[in-house]
């Protein structure tokens, strides 16, 4: 059974490693490193960003993790993704490599979007895995987001071309 719990500040030894994982790493840390990825996370975990940072857990087992946030907390970004105002963006990954390609990345975004609608029901969603990340698209289009475009985005670290989805308000999964 797919869980997302609060991340925990000793959860971030699993996304370190996670992160080196060369299946994680290809995405995650374009234009960033291990050390700046998990500082992001530490801030959030302790309440400095407004992200909420969740562990991935299935049956007892810590597989990956995800955040929310809302968009403005970057106005940059929010502006390049198109975002309208109360729109929640969303970042994935399941670093477990064993756990790969089983469907959970599948769960946990549907998961995540359940989640967040239950304090928020009327949200809309936006994410942008790096274009090239077919599998990350592919979980997107299976819980019901749209592609809205295909660009390099002046906010992200890199200039590879991202793959802005959408999920609309009231959609359900």
């Amino acid at each position: 059974m797919l869980v997302l719990r609060d991340m925990l500040p000793d959860d971030l030894r699993f996304v370190a490693r996670w992160m080196a994982e060369p299946h994680v790493a290809r995405w995650y840390l374009a234009g960033s490193s291990v050390e700046e990825e998990v500082d992001d996370l530490r801030q959030s975990v302790a309440g400095i960003q407004r992200v909420h940072a969740l562990l991935v857990v299935e049956d007892g087992t810590p597989v990956g993790w995800c955040q929310w946030y809302d968009c403005d907390v970057d106005p940059a970004w929010a502006a390049d993704m198109g975002a309208e105002p109360g729109d929640v963006g969303v970042d994935y990954a399941i670093g477990e490599p064993d756990f790969v390609g089983r469907g959970l990345g599948t769960a946990l975004v549907g998961t995540l979007v359940r989640r967040v609608r239950d304090e928020r029901p009327d949200v809309a969603f936006v994410s942008d895995p790096d274009a090239r990340n077919l599998a990350s698209r592919r979980v997107l289009e299976k819980n019901g987001f749209q592609l809205v475009k295909i660009a390099a985005l002046a906010s992200e670290p890199s200039d590879d071309p991202m793959a802005v989805y959408r999920l609309p308000a009231g959609t359900t999964l």
